[in-house]
C-alpha cells in the first residue's frame, strides 16, 4: 500500500481544495492512523482487514481487487454517515481518505507495478522487496521535497489522541504518530532512501495523488450531502 507521504500528500490536497475540516491535525492524523494497527503485538493480516474495512475472515486473504471502486466508495460513504457522529468528524474523514486512497492505489498503481515486475522474469520471491525498494525512495523524496510538510508535521505534532471506534486505541495512534514522524530522519532508515525507482516514478506517483484526490473530493461532497 502506498505509504504516509502519498497518503499526507492526498489529504493535504483535500485541505487545499477546500474540504470542510475544522481540526486540520485531527484530519492528518486520521489519514495515517488505519496503520497504527501495525503498533498492535501480535497483529496480523486479519487485523489489518479489520482497520482498514476489508472481510475479516480467518484462511483468506482479501484486497480492494474483489471490489469496483463505486461499490467500495459507497460502502466508504455508508461508513462515514454511521460513525459521524460517533467519533472526531475530521478524524474520521482523514481515516476514510486513507482506505480511499489505499483501494486507488491497489487499482491503478500496485496493479501495474506487478504487471511489470511479473513481465520482468524477476524472482516472485523479490517482489515485496522491489516494490518496497520504488515506494520508499519515491515516499522520502516527497518528504524531502515537499514545501507544505513542516505545516503538516506542526499538525501532527500538535494533534491529540483518542480511541478510534473500536478499531483502534490511543495509544497505538500515537505510536504510529511518532514513528511517522522520525521515520524520514532515522539514521536506520537512510539507505532505504538511496537509488533510483525502477517501476514506480515519483512522476507516476504526482498523477496518482492528483487523479486520486479528486475523486476522493467528489465522495467528500457526496457525504456532505447526504
Amino acid at each position: 500500500m502506498p505509504l504516509p507521504m502519498v497518503h499526507l500528500s492526498v489529504t493535504k490536497k483535500l485541505a487545499d481544495a477546500g474540504i470542510p475540516v475544522n481540526d486540520l491535525p485531527q484530519f492528518y492524523l486520521g489519514s495515517i492512523s488505519p496503520d497504527a494497527i501495525h503498533m498492535r503485538q501480535g497483529a496480523d493480516r486479519l487485523a489489518k482487514n479489520i482497520t482498514h474495512l476489508l472481510p475479516a475472515e480467518k484462511g483468506k486473504i482479501h484486497s480492494w481487487e474483489d471490489r469496483n471502486e463505486d461499490e467500495y466508495f459507497e460502502l466508504m460513504r455508508d461508513f462515514m454517515n454511521a460513525n459521524m457522529n460517533k467519533t472526531n468528524a475530521d478524524f474520521l474523514m482523514g481515516y476514510a481518505a486513507h482506505i480511499l486512497t489505499d483501494m486507488l492505489w491497489t487499482k491503478r498503481v500496485f496493479g501495474k507495478f506487478a504487471e511489470k515486475f511479473n513481465m520482468s522474469g524477476a524472482p516472485a520471491e523479490d517482489k515485496s522487496k522491489t516494490y518496497y525498494h520504488d515506494t520508499d525512495i519515491v515516499d522520502y523524496l516527497i518528504y524531502s521535497g515537499s514545501n507544505w510538510r513542516q505545516d503538516v508535521w506542526q499538525c501532527l505534532q500538535n494533534a491529540e489522541y483518542a480511541d478510534f471506534l473500536d478499531f483502534l486505541s490511543a495509544q497505538e495512534i500515537k505510536l504510529w504518530n511518532e514513528r511517522v514522524l522520525n521515520w524520514y530522519v532515522s539514521p536506520e532508515n537512510q539507505y532505504k532512501f538511496s537509488g533510483t525507482p525502477k517501476y514506480i516514478t515519483k512522476t507516476d506517483i504526482d498523477n496518482f495523488i492528483s487523479s486520486c484526490a479528486e475523486n476522493i473530493l467528489s465522495h467528500m461532497k457526496a457525504v456532505e450531502q447526504v
